[in-house]
């Protein structure tokens, strides 16, 4: 018989009989809940040869059984006679009444219209399962030392329904317990703090399994660290680190937290709207650390301008605060020694060889109520001040300044020994100092504002050649060499001998009046008008280019002139502390210092000279000599920003 003849007489017998489907194109059984199974399914498709359909599809008969996979449509259980092909696809077919934990195998039997069914035992015709009530949860604590070990709460928190969250209390003897999360929920575990003991870290989020067993496993740690802390009473204070957080009991001003965890702890002081904080890192069991927390420090002083007197009175945590200058080896004595910023303000040798005094940063007002005049230095920023320009030359801001110990030598430095630098323009001295490197530069009038500021706060009185020393002033008859005052007590007063005769030094800072006078740079004056300048890089002589000018102004004709009044900018520069008015002062009264105008542009000079007498001092100015001049009888100082 040939090919043909063969399929023909096949083609026959299958109309007669028919054909079997093929297989289940998908057949899948898991649990729904402790008594119930899920089904999907999805039927074969018709059967083809040569473009002539031979089974069409009717349906599908599922069968279950206890022991095994049923072999044929008459053994096990019927579950479902389907006819509505697809249906199950998507949509679950449950079966009910079943035993938790016991496995069901199921059968699926494909026939096709005219009833033939497909009795193969492949494994696409095969599915089983156990129910299960959802995913057990096992929870075990342990604890390293119990000795104090009360209760902890573990929660079994169910993020997709939160009324199935389920909690239990653990002790010393009670380290376990479980917890079953219904199929398809997301949960996770928290542990409850107990006192004396390191919290352990919540689980990861995780979706229950139908029939899953999952163990977790925490420890608690016996840790205590002490955090001794003193505060300003009656702030609110806290301790936090990570989700813990301890306040305070009392608010008497000292307290002292027991905290049970490795880690950074932020300790915080609250009052009237302002804060104050601090890190604590805690590294080890029985480790003990002490803080300080204290809100914005405020050192202040006032002044009638209108007064003759050049006393100011202190304000703010000022007062009742003193200071005194030391004279050679005999020491004064400063109340603001360990108050900041003059607690931060020391020499130090730079690894160009130059001896700089460090100023750290502070924060100001200056301004006016009526005659009154108020100088407030704060130790931190705070509403109402602003950094002081020192610290922000063109706009960049630094933690502190260097300022020449000395006035500048001959080879370009600050160092002691040595003849002060003289006849050279303040262009030339600008030039010189700007070659040394990046961030050098000629000291300026922001720098010297905050000297000024510095001193009038802590000494309370404009007549410094009374409260430190007169400086080498008078009817001397040329320069002497920097370093005179190196071996003066605390380095603020004057080396022993005759008052007049020595240098003074504030602070490591030796010379600001008196010996050679010294240029300032970023002003610049003419015809009275003050011009102004924060930017290193854009000083310059005799212009108004990139200069401001202040709102206040100056004399044309001062002449040996006490000054009577610093004037006080109404725009962005009321830092500045320049003559306003002059003539009718005196060496002990108002501003006890002199000054010099002329017409024109002029360049500012600052301190007096070896010979000028009580017209010396902190707020001593020349505005009448030319950019082009060069006399022997004026210096500089050199300044370091560092970036």
């Amino acid at each position: 018989m040939g090919w043909a003849e063969a399929k023909w007489t096949v083609d026959q017998i299958l109309q007669k009989i028919g054909q079997a489907p093929n297989n289940m194109r998908a057949f899948t059984a898991f649990s729904v809940s402790k008594t119930e199974i899920g089904l999907k399914f999805l039927e074969p498709e018709d059967s083809y040869s040569d473009g002539n359909l031979i089974c069409s599809v009717g349906g599908v008969m599922i069968r279950m059984s206890e022991t095994g996979y049923p072999t044929n449509t008459s053994e096990g259980e019927l579950v479902i006679d389907n006819k509505e092909l697809g249906k199950y696809e998507t949509e679950e077919f449950v079966v009910g009444g079943l035993v938790e934990g016991k496995t069901y195998y199921f059968s699926a039997f494909p026939y096709s219209t005219q009833g033939v069914f497909n009795l193969a035992t492949n494994e696409s015709n095969h599915a089983s399962a156990a129910p299960a009530d959802g995913e057990k949860v096992n929870i075990t604590i342990n604890i390293d030392d119990d000795s104090a070990f009360n209760s902890v709460s573990v929660t079994c928190v169910n993020e997709t329904d939160g009324t199935k969250t389920k909690s239990a209390t653990l002790t010393a003897t009670q380290r376990t317990c479980s917890f079953t999360v219904p199929i398809g929920d997301t949960y996770h575990i928290e542990y409850g703090a107990e006192d004396g003991y390191s919290k352990p870290d919540n689980t990861v989020s995780k979706v229950s399994v139908a029939g899953a067993t999952t163990d977790y496993e925490a420890t608690y740690y016996y840790f205590t660290a002490t955090i001794n802390v003193t505060y300003p009473a009656g702030a609110t204070l806290t301790c936090k680190s990570g989700g813990t957080t301890y306040t305070a009991t009392t608010s008497t001003g000292s307290y002292q937290f027991k905290v049970h965890a490795v880690g950074t702890w932020v300790v915080t002081a609250t009052q009237n709207g302002e804060s104050v904080s601090s890190n604590v890192v805690i590294t080890s069991d029985g480790q003990t650390e002490s803080v300080e927390l204290s809100f914005v420090k405020i050192y202040g002083i006032s002044r009638d301008k209108t007064a003759s007197s050049p006393v100011w009175a202190r304000t703010d945590e000022a007062v009742g605060m003193t200071a005194t200058a030391s004279v050679g080896t005999t020491a004064g004595a400063s109340d603001f020694d360990n108050c900041y910023p003059w607690s931060g303000i020391v020499r130090e040798t730079l690894s160009t060889g130059d001896v700089m005094v460090k100023i750290p940063k502070f924060y100001f007002q200056r301004y006016r109520e009526g005659n009154i005049e108020h100088i407030r230095i704060a130790d931190k920023k705070t509403t109402g001040f602003e950094l002081h320009p020192a610290f922000k030359h063109a706009g960049v801001e630094v933690d502190y300044i260097y300022v020449g110990a000395y006035k500048t030598s001959s080879n370009n430095k600050s160092v002691s020994g040595a003849s002060p630098q003289v006849s050279q323009t303040r262009a030339t001295f600008r030039s010189n100092a700007k070659a040394k490197g990046a961030g050098w530069s000629l000291w300026d009038v922001a720098v010297l504002s905050a000297i000024q500021m510095l001193m009038l706060v802590e000494f309370a009185t404009n007549n410094m050649q009374s409260a430190i020393g007169r400086g080498y002033c008078d009817s001397n008859s040329a320069a002497i060499s920097t370093g005179s005052c190196n071996s003066v007590a605390n380095l603020t007063g004057r080396p022993a001998g005759t008052d007049g005769k020595v240098d003074v030094v504030w602070r490591g800072i030796e010379g600001l009046w008196g010996n050679v006078w010294e240029w300032v740079d970023g002003v610049n004056w003419n015809d009275g008008t003050y011009y102004v300048c924060n930017d290193p890089s854009k000083y310059a002589d005799d212009t108004a280019t990139n200069y401001t000018a202040l709102s206040f102004k100056g004399a044309t004709n001062w002449s040996s002139s006490y000054i009577t009044e610093e004037g006080l900018d109404t725009g962005d520069n009321e830092h500045v502390m320049l003559p306003a008015a002059a003539g009718s002062g005196s060496e002990s009264t108002y501003d006890c210092d002199a000054c010099w105008s002329s017409t024109g542009w002029r360049v500012f000079q600052h301190g007096g000279l070896w010979r000028d007498g009580s017209l010396c001092g902190l707020f001593t100015a020349t505005l009448s000599n030319a950019s082009s001049n060069s006399s022997t009888n004026v210096g500089s100082r050199l300044l370091y920003i560092p970036s």
